[in-house]
Formats: C-alpha cells, sequence, structure tokens
C-alpha cells in the first residue's frame, strides 16, 4: 500500500493518521464541460469514525428552467446512456418524476460542503479535483452564483491512492519505470498530488470504480448489483468502503522519519526519476517529429542555395545510442 510509503513531510499534511472521519460526494452530469454541461445528481455519504452515519443522492430536475432546452437535455440524458451503458438510469423520465428544483439541490449542497469545512475533516472522492469538483464550481457559479474548491490539503482520491499503489507494487511491464513518480514531491499538497497522479498516463493500469471494488472483494462482500453502480449516492458509499479498506492496509503512520528517506533522500531520488521520465518524453517527441534529411556536399563542389535561404543550414543531431 503507497500510504505506508508516503513520507513524514507528506503525511504531515494531514496529521499523520489515515482519515477514519470524511464526507464522500459524488455527482453525474450530461458532459465534461463545467461552462455547458449540467450536473444531474449529487451524492454523498458523511463517516464518522468509521461508520456510515448519513448517505443522501438528489436528482436535479432542470426540465423547465431558464435557459435549458428540453429538447438539448433529452438528447443528453439519452447519449449518456450509450456512453456509460444500461448502468445510467438518469433518463428524461426519470429526472422528470424523481427530480427536484435544480437551484435548491445546489443551495443544499453548498451550505452542506461548507459546514464540513469548518470541521476541518476531509472530502473524498473519486476523480474529484479531475471532475466533480470542476463540474461543482461551474454549476455553482453559473446558477447560484457561488463557487467551489477542495482544501488543499483536506482531500482524498481513492482512484489516484489505488491507481498509486498498484503502480509502486509493479515488477515488471511499463508501470515499473514510473514507480518513484508516484512518491509525492515535497512541495505538493494532497489536490496537487492525487491530480498529477490521475494525470500520469501508465499504459496497462487500470483504475474505475467497479475495478477497485472487484480487485478488493467489495462487490462480493457487500452484494453490490451492476445496476447499482452510476448513481451518485451508492458510488459515494463505495467510496466509503474502499477508504476503510486502504484504513485496513496501513500499517505505519510515518510520524517518525520515514526510512525510505535516509541518506540520499527519499525527494532527491523522486527528482532524479522525473528528470529522467521528463529526458525520456522530450526524445520521443523529437524522434516522433519529420526529420529533415540534408544532402550531403560533394568535396571541390560549391553548395547549391535556393534564393531567399541562410546558406547556413543547421546540421543534423546525432542520435543516441
Amino acid at each position: 500500500m503507497i500510504i505506508n510509503e508516503w513520507p513524514s513531510h507528506f503525511t504531515a499534511k494531514y496529521g499523520h493518521h489515515f482519515p477514519r472521519s470524511m464526507l464522500c460526494f459524488d455527482t453525474e452530469y450530461t458532459g465534461s464541460s463545467e461552462r455547458d454541461d449540467l450536473i444531474m445528481e449529487i451524492g454523498h455519504t458523511i463517516v464518522e469514525d468509521g461508520v456510515a452515519v448519513d448517505s443522501q443522492s438528489i436528482i436535479l430536475n432542470w426540465y423547465g428552467h431558464p435557459g435549458v432546452k428540453d429538447s438539448w437535455l433529452d438528447y443528453k440524458l439519452n447519449n449518456m446512456r450509450h456512453i456509460v451503458g444500461s448502468g445510467w438510469r438518469l433518463l428524461p423520465h426519470v429526472v422528470r418524476e424523481e427530480g427536484i428544483s435544480p437551484i435548491k439541490a445546489l443551495r443544499f449542497y453548498d451550505k452542506l460542503f461548507e459546514t464540513w469545512k469548518k470541521r476541518g475533516l476531509p472530502f473524498v472522492a473519486q476523480n474529484g479535483e479531475t471532475a466533480d469538483a470542476r463540474m461543482l464550481r461551474g454549476n455553482f457559479n453559473r446558477y447560484i452564483n457561488k463557487t467551489f474548491f477542495l482544501p488543499v490539503n483536506g482531500y482524498f482520491d481513492t482512484g489516484a491512492i489505488y491507481k498509486a499503489t498498484k503502480i509502486w507494487g509493479a515488477t515488471d511491464g511499463d508501470a515499473v519505470n514510473y514507480r518513484l513518480s508516484m512518491m509525492p514531491h515535497r512541495s505538493e499538497t494532497l489536490v496537487e498530488h492525487f491530480k498529477r497522479v490521475i494525470y500520469t498516463r501508465v499504459p496497462g493500469v487500470k483504475w474505475n470504480l467497479a475495478g477497485i471494488l472487484a480487485d478488493y472483494g467489495l462487490i462480493e462482500k457487500h452484494d453490490v448489483q451492476p445496476e447499482q453502480l452510476h448513481s451518485a449516492g451508492f458510488d459515494a458509499t463505495c467510496l466509503h468502503w474502499i477508504m476503510e479498506e486502504f484504513h485496513s492496509k496501513v500499517h505505519r503512520s510515518n510520524v517518525e522519519e520515514n526510512p525510505f528517506e535516509s541518506g540520499e533522500t527519499m525527494q532527491r531520488t523522486v527528482d532524479q526519476e522525473l528528470a529522467k521520465y521528463k529526458i525520456t518524453k522530450e526524445a520521443q517527441k523529437k524522434k516522433t517529429t519529420k526529420e529533415v534529411q540534408v544532402e550531403a556536399p560533394v568535396p571541390g563542389q560549391a553548395r547549391r542555395t535556393k534564393p531567399g535561404l541562410s546558406q547556413t543550414r543547421r546540421r543534423r543531431r546525432q542520435r543516441s545510442v
């Protein structure tokens, strides 16, 4: 478990002890544009000392809302069914029958999130900074003149932790080359670190919610049915189960200096690995560009040049072996 290897300067940002009280949240939406798309469902699970004490899911009925065309919303909801599959239940008739005023729903969650922030306890999501928080920020700003940001050191991403753990434990394949890049930088906040992990592309590493549940045996343990997924409230509950699974695998709080940091510090090692990674990526980009073949001049013969072109040409760089 990657959490056991996090350096002490990183674990200090959340008090060293992996949380057991948290607010897990999830959203479902019509698309990925925070400027144009709409949140259709928001769900949460409040966890106190490892126990879920409150769970709720609210569907937002945008039909008839000023500026939202019914035909556009019909198309978006039906299109999501094709993208997500049969698990997508937010079809037009469901939204009309079960949904409430979107403004009322957004204001409720704005107050809930602000109240939670005042408690100083963490938020939990999957792809939260890259998806859920971004969509909440867009809808809050457009419709209730509010904003939303995750606390920089008060957020845990289940997908990023799982992904980093898989790569950290890799013994073969492409993932081995990314192991140390999964460790936090000294200057990173929790939000920055998890966002970087999410955006690091590693072939062969999958980390969707259903896959994580299956890998940890949580589908059998909680008798999860496929049709239950892609509901914001149920997905938020799944995040709670995953966080408890992470907690059961943590055996070091890292209050003291991590032994892995002795001698050549972990940070220096991470920086070196990242430097190598950047050099490799730059070399790959250069190899994919079209190289201009320069004809070698015949000895004793002047080089011909076209009018208007500089007679000085860049020498072709020798490709490293």
